[in-house]
């Protein structure tokens, strides 16, 4: 075999190698391009307890109007001792009406009936219309992530920024006066039998709500 052919053959092989790893590389990055959604993946932040600012207010309404809906629906319609300790958490949609869509169980370390007590909840609530700056960050409505514990502390200990609807019954979320709840005359916050807390809210047009 003469030079000129053992050239034109190594030529052709380095051509074919480099042609292997361009395709192996597309064939990569396509792959990595099609797990991503499209359109941002973003979350509104969870708001400190006290949070003065428009989305801190609604934030804390939003949560304190549900909390208290669920403590309503599982004692005022039915005996405790139906219910399991544990904790549920729901994902559910709210409309920039106000109106609450598609309650769904994540998780659930309680029994069905209280699962079920948080869907009937969810579905039976009702909150003003978006604030003019909520209504900016998520124009087409929030989904939410909500945690309900029966007996069952928050193992975060996220303490003041939880809702404890058992101390709500007497206030209107609606109009603002639950999260103005002084809690810290309450040496141990474990003690309330429900508790409940947003996990996370995000707007309906971001990527993660689409997943």
């Amino acid at each position: 075999m003469n030079k000129s052919l053992v050239g034109r053959l190594r030529r052709q092989g380095l051509w074919l190698a480099a042609c292997s790893a361009l395709v192996a590389t597309n064939w990569v990055s396509a792959g990595t391009t099609a797990d991503r959604p499209e359109s941002q993946i973003y979350q509104l932040p969870v708001p400190e307890y006290g949070d003065s600012t428009p989305w801190g207010e609604y934030f804390r309404q939003l949560q304190d109007t549900i909390a208290l809906r669920w403590y309503e629906e599982i004692t005022y319609y039915d005996h405790l001792y139906v219910y399991s300790h544990g904790s549920v958490t729901a994902r559910f949609t709210v409309s920039p009406g106000g109106t609450f869509h598609d309650p769904y169980i994540l998780s659930n370390t309680s029994n069905p009936l209280m699962a079920n007590a948080v869907i009937r909840a969810i579905r039976r609530a009702w909150i003003g219309r978006f604030p003019t700056a909520v209504l900016a960050m998520a124009p087409d409505g929030l989904v939410i992530e909500q945690t309900f514990r029966f007996w069952d502390n928050d193992p975060a200990e996220y303490g003041l920024a939880s809702s404890y609807p058992q101390l709500l019954t007497r206030r209107s979320p609606e109009i603002g006066g639950a999260y103005n709840l002084n809690l810290r005359k309450f040496v141990d916050l474990s003690r309330f039998r429900f508790q409940s807390r947003i996990l996370e809210a995000t707007p309906m047009n971001s990527g993660l709500a689409e997943r």
